[in-house]
């Protein structure tokens, strides 16, 4: 998510933001590149997501803090960036390239 907002919390988020931030230019880059080899080519943008790794770096303080940020006002789980990954990678997205598929209960739509 950090792909497609800044955020002003650390310092060592301004690279982490720009590499992000990279990756979709690349993606719509690789995606008008071949597109006429009929290859999609897309990226997945996850919002939080409850992952050990996420549970055991954040602390519960921190963890509420963002959790309050987020429209659905829960953490994502790890099934639903599966399935939308899955949904991208089936028939029922061959029209879908060059997109940045966003799942993150609304974090990015405020």
């Amino acid at each position: 998510m950090y792909g497609l907002v800044g955020t002003p919390t650390h310092i060592t988020a301004s690279p982490y933001t720009a590499s992000k931030h990279a990756v979709i230019g690349l993606t719509k880059a690789d995606a008008n590149q071949y597109a006429a080899d009929k290859i999609r080519i897309n990226s997945m943008c996850p919002g939080y997501i409850a992952t050990p790794l996420l549970l055991n770096a954040v602390s519960a303080g921190a963890m509420d803090s963002e959790i309050a940020k987020i429209p659905f006002g829960r953490l994502g789980e790890v099934e639903e960036i599966g399935d939308a990954c899955a949904w991208l990678g089936s028939s029922l997205a061959s029209y879908v390239t060059g997109s940045a598929i966003v799942v993150d209960g609304g974090y990015t739509a405020n």
